[in-house]
């Protein structure tokens, strides 16, 4: 069987060619926007640059935040270990001083990070060891004013009741009270949390004198926790002599 040669395309008929007429457009078409396409194709470039380089500076501003939370952390465990452990009042003073300004300089710079956000819990408590009341509340009424929310809002109150609490007054019992109360009414029962606010009624009920409402809050939070620690019985045996 003979095989059949294929028949060479004319000019013409190379003209008329589908794919041919395809790739001849293109190129006039490129050639006409030379100039439209390479603009496009920087902009598209710069695009991808930008969103890499605020990925990249997002992440660097991640970890950062969590560098010097873990920092801070990590002084104010050693600051409280020299503290109770080993009597070293000057090295952990030194070591707290040092872990709150990390913290609070952690949380100006990265405010919306939850880093950040945890150290303003983590200055706050520290604020507490050193009877900044004043401070601590101000720095955590513009803190719940930013509805962290969550745990962190949760956290944020009660530091606040306490700090209300230690610098006392009947305004700021009262408030202390109605803050210890709103957590009750959101946590867990039976966790770390409702024994504090559960603690704090307690001894703002004996400021006031209210030593049935001291014993009260107190045995709740004992119920919780059942603590024997020299504090909670001191705390039971100045209520059973005042109530006697």
């Amino acid at each position: 069987m003979a095989h059949r040669t294929r028949k060479k395309l004319t000019k013409t008929e190379l003209k008329k060619d589908p794919v041919n007429e395809a790739l001849l457009k293109g190129m006039g078409y490129i050639q006409e926007h030379v100039k439209q396409l390479v603009i496009t194709g920087a902009i598209i470039i710069l695009g991808v640059l930008v969103i890499q380089s605020l990925t990249s500076n997002s992440d660097r501003q991640a970890n950062e935040a969590r560098a010097q939370f873990f920092l801070a952390t990590q002084l104010y465990n050693m600051g409280i270990e020299n503290l109770i452990r080993y009597g070293d009042v000057e090295v952990a003073v030194s070591q707290l001083q040092t872990a709150q300004q990390i913290a609070r300089n952690n949380f100006r710079s990265y405010p919306g990070r939850l880093s950040g956000k945890r150290s303003m819990i983590l200055a706050a408590k520290i604020g507490l060891l050193f009877r900044m009341e004043n401070e601590v509340i101000t720095e955590l009424q513009d803190f719940l004013a930013s509805d962290p929310g969550g745990e962190l809002e949760t956290s944020a109150r009660l530091h606040l009741a306490i700090a209300l609490e230690n610098r006392g007054g009947g305004a700021d019992y009262d408030v202390a009270r109605e803050l210890y109360n709103s957590i009750l009414d959101e946590a867990p029962e039976n966790s770390q949390i409702a024994w504090e606010a559960y603690s704090g009624l307690s001894r703002i009920a004996y400021g006031l004198d209210d030593y049935n409402g001291a014993l009260e809050n107190l045995q709740a939070a004992l119920e919780i926790f059942p603590d024997t620690t020299e504090y909670v019985e001191y705390q039971l045996a100045r209520l059973e002599a005042a109530m006697n």
